[in-house]
C-alpha cells in the first residue's frame, strides 16, 4: 500500500514497517525537496548500488521518481558511490557535504601555465567535481571544462592558480 511521504504537519513518515520514527521538515516542500529528502534517507539507511535501486527505494516511501530524475539529483547534491553504494558525506551542519566530490574522487592538482588548472579524477566523475568546484565559487576562477577524468580549471592569475591548487590538495591529503 501506498502512503504519501509527509502528513498534513509536515513531518515525513518512515514507511517501513520495522521503523517508526519521523523527521521534522518544513511545510512547504517541493515536490523536489521532498525527493532529495527521501533520497538521503534512503542512501543512509540502505545499501544501494544503482540509481534504479534508488528508484525502488523511494517508491517505497511513497515518493515517484525517475531513474533520469534521481541521476540529476545525485549529480546535483553531490551524492556518489564509495565502496559501491551511494553515501552521503556529511558535515557537521548533518546536511550533504559539499566538498565530499573533492576528498573522494580526486586525484592529482597540477598547474599547467599561470592561468590552467588540471585535476584528475576517478573515471567517470570529473564532471561532478566541476560542478562542485562551479557551485564552491572559489575567487579567481573563470570557468570549468570537465571531460571523463580530467577537468581544466581556468584561472585569472598565478596567485588564483596557487590557492585553487592548495584548496584540492588540502583537501585530497585529508
Amino acid at each position: 500500500m501506498m502512503h504519501n511521504y509527509t502528513n498534513g504537519a509536515g513531518a515525513v513518515k518512515c514507511l517501513r514497517p520495522q521503523e517508526t520514527g519521523t523527521m521534522d521538515l518544513q511545510t512547504e516542500k517541493s515536490p523536489r525537496e521532498l525527493r532529495r529528502q527521501a533520497i538521503l534517507d534512503a542512501v543512509a539507511h540502505e545499501e544501494l548500488r544503482t540509481q534504479q535501486d534508488i528508484v525502488r527505494a523511494l517508491k517505497r516511501r511513497g515518493v515517484k521518481a525517475t531513474q533520469v530524475s534521481v541521476s540529476r539529483d545525485l549529480e546535483e547534491m553531490g551524492l556518489g558511490k564509495i565502496g559501491g553504494r551511494y553515501r552521503a558525506g556529511h558535515g557537521e551542519s548533518g546536511v550533504a557535504d559539499p566538498e565530499l566530490p573533492f576528498r573522494t574522487w580526486v586525484r592529482s592538482v597540477e598547474a599547467a601555465g599561470p592561468h590552467l588548472v588540471v585535476v584528475r579524477c576517478e573515471v567517470g566523475t570529473a564532471q561532478g567535481v566541476a560542478r562542485a568546484l562551479d557551485q564552491a565559487q572559489l575567487p579567481g576562477t573563470i570557468g570549468t571544462v570537465a571531460g571523463d577524468d580530467t577537468i581544466f580549471i581556468a584561472v585569472s592569475s598565478a596567485e588564483a592558480n596557487g590557492k585553487i591548487r592548495a584548496f584540492l590538495n588540502d583537501r585530497i591529503a585529508g
